[in-house]
């Protein structure tokens, strides 16, 4: 009885342990976003109507991966790749890679986690991110029956170049980076036993040639695809008829009543046969749900059949194809037209009989519309019909699904859009098929992205794959009915003459255009918009026209080419700092994202009233989805914290042979759409940009707006006011060698040695190091007797010294920031936004704290940071910039405060965080002006701000005023100037380690001469050069600097020590000789 006892006692307690764990991993769980849907709902490559004949296995799931060391002799750049090697029996890793995925997927716009968190597969080792080659490897089970038919290896896409092999038989190679390919694999494959699919990828990267201009000799894409390596869609083995459809190509020539259909059929029996084909034609019928988790996913049933057609007979030899030609009839009314507005589809359903007997059923969707051109406006059946689109790259898995594809068409719809540019590379075919169903006007684009300089366009290799990667991309697409043009290139001709530098290849550019536009017509002589992005109508040889922000004077030019025109980028929306947004709408633009959209609404707004004003037939900025919508913190509950990974959208268990790809997750921030994933967030979140887009594409002409203009002065600070009365003494605590007495000394601060009128008097401490006893004993006496105080640069090593001589105490915060906001009063009365926005000026922190405590509790606050972190945008990557800024605003916890008074007797106290923001012109003038403000005495400038050298970021940089000061002669431009040196530089042999000086500027094949005497180039690239170890000699050095006068526009420079960094600081630079005075 005891041991049943003890027994049953056990039980109850192990029961109650299981018990207490499962709620404790259901608690966990439930912490968590999980979406319990299938994330890339897809039908698969065999339709329903063709499995009489046709199989498919999915190979999706779990492949073996052997990553391929690089060799340690491969040098990048050269254009040669190494080999790759064998796999290794042993050497598989541990790890298992989930088909489709790129197996370096978790570093695609990742940078230290700065922006949005893409880290999509948590179970991926972080040293994949790293490897340039692998082997992947599948064990396959073919069906018995399988060996009566034909067999192929298909690959929806494969980012690198890729080698295939079946049972130890290499099958076929591809080298493109987003677009399908198949190899026939019946001879290699074994019906009824397991069999080895072998898939080797080498990197597009390790091809990349650097010798001469760009460096891919594939087209690309942009941020995605020229950075992924693998298999990134989906992975078949097909079985399909010896005698079988390979390609249907429907040509809906709806002005003519007629149906052409191209239907090419491969015979692989080995014996000739007689084919003739038979067509029926169904209306589709769209069964998609419409809420959000059931729209995107494919349902569909076949109508009532419209129409039938039918091919003759005709010999097919063994081993060969044949393209079959049916003409089909359609009176007015039998097959209703596509149209955005009424998106309606049919199926067109091939049957295949071969010597008398039905061997093949293929499905083809379309569309009855026409596209056509009359005059300058592009027409949809027949009537004029301007498109309003949105425009976008690609950014990884987040698109990886007809989720997003819906979420982005359906926002589209709601600003009034009914086109998409698909942009930079050749987006996964269901892009196109929601585009179908939901009447959205697509613009395919080619991955012949040259924006960041990378094709290497004086390659004849780089444009043999190029014409290959468009015949195929036009084959993939052109029986959508979605698509009405095709893009086949982007900015080539700008990189050409503005980047490269290179006229010379514009005669092989035109001649890609021509050879181009010919593929394209050759391919699909339905669609006449053929566009290359960014480069007018190239050069007349392309039939339609695409410009690149431009002005509506650039407008006008468009339009006077007298082609359909349009605009695929405009806006400054991607690029636009808050000093070029305050263009638009002033000192706004400066305060948080929320100002900077508010005038990129304006802009917006304005720009697609010129277009439609214009008769553009293609109108779009660049871009509503990712610009004009919130990047969305999915999953993720407290957004003043960086996300981890418990942050972010959960899936469910990882299914083998399921189309598609399955993340493990997706982290908040990596997109602006939520189709359904977060039951907390909307659909978008939109900008005022997104508002002002809705309104502008209304139908008919643009509607009201709030956002149609902006009033600029309601944000501008008033006049600056002198001050009633000026300090009679000035005097300086801290270290006289330091920024802050340098920073004052170059304005004329005249100071005193001492306080001589306290009640007169300003005592400036340098509040970047303690004060000592000595100093704070002075000030506290001379405050008592009412002297003024600001310290200048308070860190947390002197916050409580400083604190000491103070009303109340001071604290500080950790925020790094360069731009600040005034408050109308004291020291920053008369002082804007744009005054205290140095973001793009330098690279050091103008504030490296902010303050807290008392002092500003109980004072009043003069300047505060701005919570935005504008450094987060500027000039940064695309995929990382938009969720990197807002994350500085949501994340931001500190205090703000930067300049802060309090008063107390007749005392006035100020205390500021601020450091290194006066080396600049504009800098300088907003201390000037606080200075006057203020009331400090300072001396006249001898030199105008705009013509003096700052030292910033321990670069010595040369004024805009450089470009005025040149002298031209000829095609060049000469200019003089003077550098003064503490030491010699001209001789190596005073010491080992003597200042290396360089002088790097933008300028092509400058001459720099020291003294009169010539000094050697010791670097140059397209646009930039550097003179390396200036042989200045010790005092003020003359020297000339010739320049072509091209380059004068764009001419910058900047000195630089390469060796000893505290020699910069002595280094001076003037126009004018100071000796000379």
């Amino acid at each position: 009885m005891k041991t049943s006892c003890y027994i049953m006692k056990k039980k109850i307690l192990t029961l109650t342990f299981l018990l207490a764990a499962a709620s404790s991993a259901l608690t966990a769980l439930a912490q968590k976003t999980v979406y319990n849907h299938v994330f890339a709902p897809s039908e698969g490559l065999v339709n329903k109507t063709e499995t009489q004949f046709r199989q498919e296995i999915c190979l999706n799931g779990y492949w073996d991966f052997q990553p391929v060391a690089t060799p340690g002799d491969f040098k990048y750049g050269s254009g040669k790749a190494p080999e790759l090697t064998k796999p290794v029996d042993g050497k598989w890793d541990r790890t298992r890679i989930k088909i489709p995925s790129p197996w370096n997927v978790n570093d695609f716009a990742n940078r230290n986690l700065e922006g949005p968190d893409h880290r999509n597969y948590p179970s991926y080792p972080k040293e994949w991110e790293s490897v340039k080659m692998a082997w992947m490897r599948k064990t396959v089970d073919v069906p018995a029956d399988w060996s009566r038919q034909a067999v192929r290896l298909y690959f929806e896409a494969v980012a690198g170049d890729a080698e295939v092999w079946v049972n130890g038989q290499k099958v076929g190679e591809n080298f493109d980076l987003m677009l399908p390919f198949s190899f026939d694999v019946t001879d290699a494959v074994k019906p009824g036993q397991k069999n080895e699919i072998l898939v080797g990828v080498r990197s597009q990267w390790l091809f990349e040639d650097r010798s001469t201009v760009g460096r891919r000799i594939v087209p690309g894409g942009s941020m995605w695809c020229n950075n992924i390596n693998g298999i990134w869609q989906d992975v078949y083995l097909l079985s399909v008829p010896k005698v079988s459809v390979t390609d249907v190509y429907v040509k809906p020539l709806v002005s003519k009543g007629m149906l052409e259909v191209d239907v090419t059929v491969s015979n692989t029996s080995g014996k000739a046969a007689s084919v003739s084909l038979d067509a029926d034609i169904y209306k589709w019928l769209n069964l998609a749900g419409t809420d959000v988790n059931s729209a995107p996913v494919p349902a569909w049933e076949l109508g009532g059949k419209l129409l039938e057609g039918r091919a003759a007979t005709q010999k097919v030899a063994a081993g060969a194809e044949h393209k079959f030609t049916m003409q089909i009839p359609v009176k007015e009314g039998q097959l209703e037209l596509w149209s955005p507005e009424h998106p309606n589809l049919n199926a067109m359903l091939v049957n295949v009989i071969a010597d008398g007997k039905a061997v093949d059923t293929k499905y083809q969707r379309f569309g009855w519309r026409e596209w056509t051109f009359d005059g300058t406006r592009q027409c949809l059946n027949g009537k004029p019909y301007p498109l309003r689109g949105d425009s976008w790259h690609f950014m990884g898995i987040p698109q990886m699904t007809r989720r997003y594809a819906w979420a982005w068409y359906k926002a589209i719809k709601d600003m009034n859009g009914n086109a998409v540019r698909l942009h930079a590379q050749v987006y996964p075919r269901f892009y196109m098929e929601m585009a179908d169903e939901m009447g959205i006007c697509v613009l395919g684009e080619t991955g012949n992205w040259a924006s960041d300089g990378g094709p290497k366009l004086d390659s004849e290799t780089f444009w043999t794959h190029s014409r290959d990667h468009l015949t195929r991309f036009v084959k993939r697409d052109r029986n959508n009915p979605s698509v009405f043009g095709w893009s086949i290139s982007n900015e080539n001709k700008p990189v050409i003459l503005y980047v490269f530098m290179r006229p010379d290849l514009m005669e092989g550019q035109k001649k890609a255009w021509a050879e181009w536009r010919d593929i394209v017509r050759a391919n699909d002589p339905t669609r006449p918009w053929i566009s290359s992005d960014g480069e007018d109508d190239g050069d007349g040889i392309l039939p339609a026209t695409v410009g690149h922000y431009g002005d509506l004077n650039s407008m006008k030019r468009w339009q006077g080419i007298g082609k359909p025109w349009g605009i695929g980028e405009t806006s400054m929306a991607y690029y636009g700092t808050p000093e070029q947004i305050a263009k638009v709408n002033g000192e706004r633009a400066y305060e948080d994202m929320q100002g900077r959209m508010e005038g990129l609404a304006t802009e917006c707004y304005g720009l697609i009233r010129d277009m439609r004003e214009m008769g553009a037939s293609y109108s779009c900025v660049f871009n509503m989805v990712w610009y004009g919508l919130q990047p969305l913190p999915l999953g993720k509950h407290d957004i003043t914290t960086a996300p981890t990974m418990d942050d972010g959208i959960f899936f469910p268990e990882y299914k083998e042979g399921q189309p598609g790809v399955q993340p493990e997750r997706m982290g908040p921030y990596c997109t602006t759409l939520n189709p359904g994933y977060d039951p907390s967030l909307p659909l978008y979140r939109p900008w005022p940009m997104f508002d002002a887009l809705r309104a502008v594409n209304a139908d008919g002409k643009p509607a009201w707006s709030e956002w149609a203009t902006a009033d600029k002065a309601k944000y501008e600070a008033p006049e600056p006011v002198a001050a009633k009365r000026q300090y009679t003494s000035v005097v300086f605590v801290g270290d006289t060698e330091g920024k802050a007495y340098s920073a004052l000394g170059s304005q004329g601060v005249i100071f005193a040695k001492k306080v001589k009128d306290p009640e007169n008097s300003l005592i400036i401490i340098d509040g970047t190091k303690p004060l000592t006893a000595e100093d704070a004993a002075m000030v506290k006496k001379n405050t008592a007797k009412g002297a003024d105080v600001f310290v200048w640069g308070v860190t947390p090593e002197s916050a409580a010294s400083v604190s000491a001589v103070l009303p109340e105490a001071v604290e500080v915060d950790q925020l790094k920031r360069s731009s600040f906001l005034p408050e109308q009063k004291s020291l920053t009365y008369g002082l804007n936004n744009s005054d205290f926005y140095f973001c793009e000026l330098q690279q050091a922190d103008a504030a490296q704290y902010t303050l807290k405590g008392k002092f500003v509790s109980e004072g009043d606050v003069l300047l505060n940071a701005c919570r935005t972190d504008w450094r987060r945008w500027n000039k940064r990557a695309e995929e990382i910039k938009t969720a990197a800024v807002l994350r500085s605003y949501n994340e931001c916890t500190a205090s703000l405060a930067v300049i802060a008074r309090m008063q107390q007797g007749g005392s006035t106290y100020y205390v500021s965080t601020l450091t290194d923001f006066a080396n600049s012109d504009k800098g300088y003038n907003t201390l000037r002006t606080m200075l006057a403000t203020a009331g400090v005495p300072c001396r006249e400038l001898e030199v105008n701000v705009e013509e003096m050298f700052f030292l910033r970021d321990n670069h010595l940089v040369f004024p805009t005023a450089a470009r005025e000061k040149m002298v031209q002669q000829g095609d060049n431009c000469t200019l003089d100037f003077y550098v003064y040196s503490n030491r010699p530089l001209d001789d190596l042999l005073i010491e080992p380690n003597v200042p290396k000086l360089t002088l790097k500027l933008k300028a092509t094949e400058p001459q720099l001469a020291v003294g009169g005497k010539p000094v050697k180039i010791g670097w140059k690239s397209n646009s930039e050069a550097e003179f390396k170890e200036i042989p200045l000699k010790q005092g003020w050095n003359k020297l000339t600097l010739t320049i072509p006068a091209k380059c004068k526009n764009g001419f910058e420079a900047h000195f630089k020590c390469d060796n000893r960094a505290e020699y910069m600081p002595t280094l001076k630079a003037a126009f004018v000789n100071p000796e000379g005075k």
